[in-house]
């Protein structure tokens, strides 16, 4: 009986990390905004460029 609990136990937890690590993760991956550039929002030298990079 202890030894079935253990492996239900073990089972979710294989199973929430899997999820989390191929379903979860990847969906909000892609929602985060990523810059082209180095200097794609004009933090470095606001917006004129002053050729310092």
């Amino acid at each position: 009986m202890v030894q079935q609990i253990l492996v239900v136990i073990t089972f979710l937890i294989a199973a929430v990390f899997l999820l989390k690590k191929f379903v979860w993760s990847p969906i909000f991956e892609n929602k985060k905004k990523k810059s082209a550039a180095i200097d794609g929002a004009n933090t470095k030298c606001g917006k004129k460029d002053c050729a310092c990079h």
